[in-house]
């Protein structure tokens, strides 16, 4: 009988041995890191600044010589806004597509409306002929391509352009003097508001 006994005792003790050993130990807990991971930098969408402002000059240029503020909007398109002294005095505002502004030189397109002021009783001269004329204001569209270059604060810009009247012929000739003649027109209309565009700017940028 205590043979028996000690037999079942010892089978009981050999189970609870078995099924100890069948319980998975528990794994340690994950550590984390206290320091937030870094976002991933976005890329450089633009070398421009946000504003800038430039000083204007050329033949047929929107804002004569003037000065000019321009904001970007997004990466690629800017508004400007300007003013300035060509034939009469100049005022308007324009837009800009750049085609690669994450580069320092970068092709552009753009288009300018524009107001040209009064100028009264000019007199000209032009193969021993004079006459007087006046011009009244007008309103031109300028359809622009060119470049830009932004290596740093200050950049430059070059375009070519042509400018549309939308207001007529603004010349009027004083009806006191002899009506000039076809060479002499031809010399008048060719400084008056509209035509070729050839100008250049300088672009000083302003805020980050």
């Amino acid at each position: 009988m205590l043979r028996y006994t000690m037999l079942a005792g010892l089978l009981a003790l050999a189970s609870g041995s078995a099924a100890a050993q069948g319980v998975a130990t528990p794994l340690p807990p994950a550590t984390t890191s206290d320091t937030p991971a870094r976002p991933t930098p976005l890329p450089h969408l633009s070398n421009f600044r946000t504003s800038s402002l430039a000083i204007s000059l050329g033949w047929g240029a929107p804002y004569g010589f003037g000065i000019e503020y321009a904001h970007m909007l997004g990466s690629n398109f800017d508004v400007n806004a300007g003013a300035g002294i060509g034939v009469g005095g100049k005022i308007g505002i324009g837009t800009r597509y750049y085609f690669r502004p994450e580069r320092n030189f970068t092709p552009y397109v753009g288009a300018n409306l524009t107001r040209s002021g009064r100028v009264d009783n000019v007199d000209v001269t032009y193969n021993n002929e004079t006459a007087n004329y006046s011009m009244t204001p007008s309103g031109l569209l300028s359809l622009r391509g060119g470049f830009r270059w932004q290596p740093g604060h200050v950049g430059l810009s070059g375009t070519l352009g042509y400018g549309a009247r939308l207001t007529g012929d603004p010349v009027v000739y004083s009806p006191y003097t002899p009506q000039p003649s076809q060479p002499l027109r031809d010399l008048v209309q060719t400084i008056s508001p509209g035509g070729i565009e050839i100008s250049i700017a300088m672009h000083i940028g302003l805020g980050r």
